[in-house]
């Protein structure tokens, strides 16, 4: 930081909100309590009662030294073109961060929080891939709001400023005030939460259940696994879909009361070239984005909600580092698809992909996805012909059952090919894929950074390329798999014409 604005800093630099004592110290405390309390116990015999209190008298006197020190040390100003900040115990950072690299400005608020009347601010900033640069916590709800306020005027006079040609510094579209772009209701919430995907929570559950049966005696264990075999015998496969489909209706559950507590009051509105959002029911999250910083939306459509004609968008917007998905997050967690052309359109303005004209991949890619579902599906053989070979017979009734499933290569590729595919509207390229989940990109012609087409052996052999189009979000790109050669080549150089008149028109 240079001297003067360090001295600006050290003069004029504003506190954060008293009760930051207060949170500061149980962020800190929390940080230690389990291992310290883990410890405790074991130091005591177990003595729970005895050395719990010990333990947190303990952890008060760091935590409150902590809380104290970062109230005394931490400061900031807000000048006309930077943010300036002075922060840390044993390490000082002084940062200075450039009202026009700013992205994202959040206001949060957890339920203690809302009960105090404080929020914490995050400043995030293009190349900090979706993390915040700054956090500002706690301060009173209303100076929050202001200097939210102030940050989104004074980056919004900076970036009308900045010359057009910088990447990044292109002129917001100012629209005038409008009701909200989408307000999801309870009922919205519900179908978000009931037709997501939870195959992790689901996992997690079973592997709660498998760390709970390691716990067990190995003796007592065997001892219960053959006795309810005997017993039940064909009951046991019934025990197992049952025990399979609670674990599919536990996560079904959390997801849908994650979505009512994460969503609630879900508020998207678009506003004088910024994107706002507010939601949360425990946690309040009031965040920003220029419509200038949007690179991308994706549209993703899991396989039921497609069936229910749903959907979810996420944008992609610069800053976010490369191989990370840092540049993304949920533009409006569920809609229904007649509304997709409409939200698409809040964002980029002139955007006609309602009817798209979508092109399928070469046929040569069905062939391909069908040879490497059925190797993999071979390769699952592979134990039981291992077993054959050295006569024995394993599984039971599960090698017959297995050979049901010779059908499912050709029908994984089937669909697969079914939903790739690509489109170039007026002035965007759209790319889709996957499988039993579709995702769709919408890219503008002036987003694009870069256009190259690869080709591995097996796609050389059959004539193939992938097609990849990145935008300065980077992270996740936007591929077009298996199109023939030309396609491919075609498709670039029509891009990149494209992608140069329209740098020529916002110029």
């Amino acid at each position: 930081m240079p001297s003067e604005a360090a001295a600006r800093l050290e003069r004029d630099g504003r506190r954060l909100h008293p009760l930051t004592l207060v949170f500061a110290a149980f962020a800190i405390a929390r940080a230690m309590v389990w291992p310290a309390v883990a410890g405790g116990v074991g130091l005591g015999d177990g003595q729970i009662a005895r050395m719990l209190p010990i333990v947190l008298a303990v952890l008060a006197v760091p935590a409150l030294a902590g809380a104290a020190a970062k109230y005394a040390l931490y400061r900031w100003r807000l000048d006309a073109d930077e943010l300036l900040l002075r922060s840390g115990v044993l390490n000082r950072q002084n940062r200075v961060i450039p009202l026009a690299r700013v992205q994202n400005v959040e206001v949060r608020q957890s339920l203690l929080q809302r009960v105090t009347g404080v929020a914490e601010v995050r400043v995030e900033t293009a190349g900090t891939g979706g993390e915040a640069e700054a956090v500002l916590s706690v301060l009173a709800l209303a100076e929050a709001q202001s200097l939210r306020a102030d940050l989104l005027a004074r980056r919004r006079a900076r970036a009308a400023a900045a010359p057009v040609g910088v990447v990044g510094a292109e002129p917001a579209v100012e629209r005038p005030a409008a009701p909200p772009l989408a307000k999801l209701s309870t009922w919205d919430l519900l179908l978000a939460g009931a037709t997501a995907n939870e195959a992790g929570v689901i996992a997690a559950a079973a592997a709660g259940l498998l760390q709970f049966t390691e716990g067990l005696p190995g003796e007592l264990f065997e001892t219960v696994i053959r006795r309810v075999v005997e017993r039940t015998e064909g009951m046991l496969v019934v025990a197992g879909i049952g025990a399979v489909a609670g674990l599919m209706l536990v996560g079904w559950m959390i997801s849908i009361a994650g979505s009512l507590v994460r969503y609630h009051g879900f508020t998207l509105q678009v506003d004088g070239g910024e994107m706002r959002k507010r939601y949360g029911l425990l946690t309040v999250h009031e965040a920003s984005v220029p419509l200038r910083r949007v690179q991308a939306i994706r549209l993703e459509e899991t396989f039921l909600r497609r069936w229910l004609g749903l959907a979810s968008l996420m944008i992609e917007t610069a800053g976010g580092s490369p191989g990370q998905r840092g540049g993304a997050e949920a533009f409006v967690p569920i809609a229904r698809r007649e509304d997709v052309g409409r939200l698409v359109r809040g964002i980029f303005g002139d955007a006609q992909v309602d009817d798209a004209d979508f092109q399928r991949v070469h046929p040569k890619a069905e062939r391909r996805m069908r040879r490497r579902y059925l190797l993999i599906f071979l390769l699952m053989w592979a134990p039981f012909w291992a077993a054959r070979w050295f006569h024995v017979q394993p599984g039971g009734m599960l090698a017959p059952w297995m050979a049901l499933l010779l059908p499912l290569p050709w029908l994984v590729a089937r669909w697969q090919y079914a939903n790739r595919g690509w489109a170039l509207p007026p002035g965007y390229v759209m790319a889709r894929g996957g499988v039993l989940n579709r995702v769709t990109w919408i890219v503008p012609d002036r987003k694009l950074q870069t256009l190259h087409v690869r080709d591995d052996p097996f796609q050389r052999r059959l004539g193939l390329s992938t097609l990849v189009v990145d935008t300065a979000a980077g992270g996740r790109q936007a591929v077009i798999v298996d199109m023939s050669q030309s396609t491919a080549r075609r498709v670039l150089e029509e891009l990149a014409v494209r992608a140069r008149a329209a740098v020529r028109v916002s110029g």
